[in-house]
C-alpha cells in the first residue's frame, strides 16, 4: 500500500485535477517510478461518475475523458449528439463551450452505459460500427478485378 502521505497526482487519466489517497503501489523501475493502481477500470468509472455527477457544464478534458470511457471516437460522438466533429474537438480543446442540451446527454448517456440499459449500448455499437464502416475500405476480388464495397 502507499506509505507516501501527500496523495498522488494521477494525470495519466488525461485529467489534471485527479489525485489518489491510496490503491495504488508506487514502484522503481529501470526507467524511473511507475504506478500500479488497484481496481484500474473501477478507478475510472469512479472518475468519471464524479465528473457526471458535478453541478457546472464539463471542461474540454472532460468531455474527452468520458467520450473514451463510453468507447466513442469523435466522430461516433458527433452522431450521438448530431453535432459535427469539429464541433466536438472544439468542446474537447476548449476552444468552445458545450452546448447545455449536449452536456445534459452525454451525463445521461454516460449514466445508461454504466446502468447497462441494452438499448443505449446497443445504439453506442451501432454507431462504432457506422463509424468503422465509414472510416474503413472493403475490398473484394471479382472475376480477376478487385472491387470496392459501396456503403
Amino acid at each position: 500500500m502507499n506509505t507516501n502521505k501527500k496523495p498522488y497526482h494521477y494525470t495519466m487519466c488525461g485529467l489534471d485535477n485527479v489525485y489518489l489517497e491510496n490503491g495504488y503501489i508506487i514502484k522503481k523501475t529501470p526507467y524511473g517510478e511507475g504506478i500500479a493502481v488497484h481496481d484500474l477500470e473501477g478507478l475510472h468509472k469512479a472518475i468519471a461518475y464524479n465528473l457526471i455527477t458535478k453541478q457546472r457544464k464539463l471542461k474540454g478534458d472532460e468531455i474527452r475523458y468520458l467520450r473514451k470511457e463510453l468507447d466513442l471516437s469523435q466522430k461516433g460522438l458527433s452522431v450521438l449528439l448530431d453535432v459535427s466533429e469539429n464541433t466536438i474537438r472544439g468542446w474537447e480543446k476548449s476552444r468552445s463551450d458545450i452546448s447545455g442540451s449536449a452536456n445534459t446527454l452525454i451525463r445521461i448517456i454516460y449514466l445508461e452505459k454504466i446502468g447497462k440499459n441494452e438499448k443505449v449500448l446497443n445504439l453506442i455499437e451501432m454507431i462504432n460500427k457506422l463509424d468503422d464502416e465509414l472510416n474503413n475500405i472493403t475490398l473484394s476480388e471479382k472475376n480477376n478485378h478487385w472491387v470496392a464495397k459501396v456503403a
